[in-house]
């Protein structure tokens, strides 16, 4: 099974792609990051993000994908924002038929490292041990996606 990680932004949106195969093992398939100009206008910047999405789906077709289930109290322009993302990733994942799952930071934390509070660095330390890399995740929102798909393995299996 290939997983779709998003870590949804609008200014930054991180990915990340594993495969989880015989039954418990998971490998690294592709990480990044999806930039927008935040200069440009918020149709531009969507465009961007669905065309970006739909390349990596076409790229790495996964079978699911999985996004943060985000959680906003103070800042209500950030929420819409990040909205409107997340309408794209929904659309994109409609347009290739992928089921989509929601978890949020802390469900994937709590399932990577028993703590739900973990800090990032914490994280992607325990991220790069799963996915037996040599080299630290860069950028932290790439992290952070493949946190969300890996904690799609772990509670898939």
């Amino acid at each position: 099974m290939i997983i779709l990680g998003i870590d949804p932004g609008t200014a930054t949106t991180g990915f990340g792609v594993v495969e989880l195969f015989n039954k418990d093992k998971i490998r690294s398939i592709e990480y990044g990051q999806v930039k927008t100009d935040k200069d440009h206008f918020m149709q531009d910047r969507l465009l961007k993000i669905h065309g970006s999405i739909a390349s990596i789906i076409e790229r790495t077709k996964p079978d699911v994908m999985v996004i943060e289930r985000l959680f906003f109290n103070t800042n209500a322009k950030t929420a819409i924002q990040v909205g409107q993302a997340r309408g794209i990733y929904l659309l994109v994942a409609g347009e290739y038929k992928l089921p989509v799952f929601e978890y949020t930071a802390l469900q994937a934390k709590l399932t990577l490292t028993g703590y739900g509070r973990a800090e990032k660095d914490m994280v992607r330390e325990k991220i790069e041990t799963i996915l037996c890399l040599k080299e630290k995740i860069k950028p932290i929102d790439a992290s952070d996606a493949l946190a969300l798909a890996i904690c799609h393995c772990i509670k898939s299996v």
